[in-house]
């Protein structure tokens, strides 16, 4: 289930970003690979050859990522995962490498050539439209709703130990009202000479970007909620379900970013073709590598892409660049707390030991456990462990670690094998705990240990 899932995830991800690159080399909106060009030079015979240069190094590489992907088949659920964490890294920065030398060449040519549209190092700008206000933009009070909930799952998941999963909520509706803030004070955009026109493509551009953030916020509430049920599991319908909700919620902003894109460009084009009086303006020396934007000439934090949709950084500016630092920070946090966990997971097994002041202590990352001797109630050797579903821990196709709730038995703390029999069950007075090595024969004298320790 894993596999096809994680694989699913690989082809999505990889299409989106493949039709992201290839539509670069295709002469539209007045750009191709990302750089401002006339009309008539996106036909030059060293343009043509630097888009087959590009098409053919993108081949190639989608070749590498498709044979990258094999090892995924025969790597354990624990590993797979981990697996398909490096391989989106090294996807998203592979596949840059080709659009960037065909960036570079582009600009290299343009230069040469002195293939300059409009004004050359302006950033061209209307004043009558920047002084206006824009009161159809989302107000900020909305983000109170998506705040508060995040609010009111940490605080009820603080029972539970997970109250950083809370704070992450909270932190996320945070920085998606900081993005809308930043949007709606946004500097205005040039479309055209006519000012009016200006004002409200603007005005409709922020209303509508304001209220897709508020949307976001929103969603990623549901969505950490759906993850804290999906931990606890209190209905047994996640059981199934609960790899597929991180797959479906990395949909579901991507169709609201394409939605908000698709609705601006629509009104932009209709509104300019019948204004008929386009302004163009040559940025290209903001535009590293033509995908990042780099200008602290310009007090907008947030820019539209040359490339896909959305808006990108302004890294030229303070906020942009602790908007970058944050996020890259939190990201990284992240991916080397999950791969340091797997691997800790794989490589140091839970740990059964009778300390000399006859105390059992199993010892296991955020889930160990000790008790004294006279605590249990009854041990016993077992060849099944009951149905049932997980609280707060781990579950894959070979290991079941942490909390759980099982039939019959209720409250209950697994570390074991799965499907590698006998099991140890200890029955202590409001818990059971199971247990056993991954050799059975070791679990067997474990067993015996046990057992010795509870007739004296």
């Amino acid at each position: 289930m894993l596999t096809v899932i994680l694989l699913f995830s690989s082809l999505i991800t990889y299409a989106i970003m493949l039709g992201t690159y290839l539509s670069q080399a295709k002469y539209k909106d007045g750009m191709i690979f990302a750089v401002t060009l006339p009309k008539e030079a996106a036909k030059h015979r060293d343009i043509e050859r630097i888009r087959a240069v590009f098409k053919k190094q993108m081949t190639n590489i989608s070749i590498v990522f498709a044979v990258l992907l094999i090892p995924l088949f025969f790597l354990s659920e624990t590993f797979q995962a981990l697996y398909f964490l490096i391989w989106m890294f090294v996807i998203v920065i592979g596949i840059v490498f080709p659009f960037r030398r065909a960036h570079r060449d582009t600009l290299a040519l343009k230069r040469k050539n002195d293939w300059f549209v409009g004004a050359r190092k302006v950033v061209q700008t209307d004043l009558r439209a920047m002084m206006r206000k824009n009161e159809r933009a989302a107000p900020y009070w909305l983000y109170a709703i998506p705040l508060a909930s995040a609010i009111g799952l940490t605080i009820y998941w603080m029972r539970d130990g997970m109250m950083l999963l809370g704070v992450t909520a909270i932190f996320t509706v945070l920085l998606l009202a900081f993005a809308g803030a930043a949007f709606r004070n946004a500097r205005t955009k040039v479309y055209s000479s006519n000012s009016q026109l200006n004002v409200s493509l603007n005005q409709a551009s922020r209303r509508i970007w304001s209220y897709t953030f508020f949307s976001l916020a929103l969603v990623e509430v549901f969505h950490f909620y759906l993850i804290g049920c999906s931990i606890l599991n209190e209905n047994a319908v996640f059981n199934d379900l609960w790899i597929a909700i991180p797959m479906v919620f990395t949909i579901v902003p991507l169709v609201l970013i394409l939605n908000a894109n698709y609705k601006i460009k629509r009104i932009v084009n209709d509104a300019v073709a019948s204004d008929g009086t386009i302004i163009y303006s040559d940025e290209d020396e903001y535009w590293g590598n033509g995908f990042t934007y780099h200008n602290p000439h310009d007090r907008r934090v947030f820019v539209e892409k040359r490339i896909g949709v959305g808006m990108t950084v302004n890294t030229g500016t303070t906020a942009g660049k602790w908007f970058i630092g944050v996020t890259i920070g939190i990201a990284a946090a992240i991916v080397i707390g999950v791969s340091f966990l797997t691997i800790y997971s794989e490589l140091s097994p839970p740990v059964l030991t009778i300390t000399e002041e006859q105390r059992v202590e199993i010892d296991y990352m955020m889930y160990s456990v000790d008790f004294p001797a006279e605590a249990m109630i009854d041990i016993a050797l077992v060849n099944e462990i009951p149905q049932g579903w997980k609280t707060n821990g781990e579950a894959t196709d070979t290991v079941a670690r942490g909390h759980f709730r099982l039939n019959d038995l209720g409250k209950s703390r697994l570390f074991v094998y799965k499907n590698n029999p006998p099991y140890i069950r200890i029955q202590l007075e409001d818990e059971y705990i199971f247990y056993n090595e991954k050799d059975p024969g070791e679990t067997e004298r474990v067993y015996e240990r046990l057992q010795q320790l509870l007739k004296r």
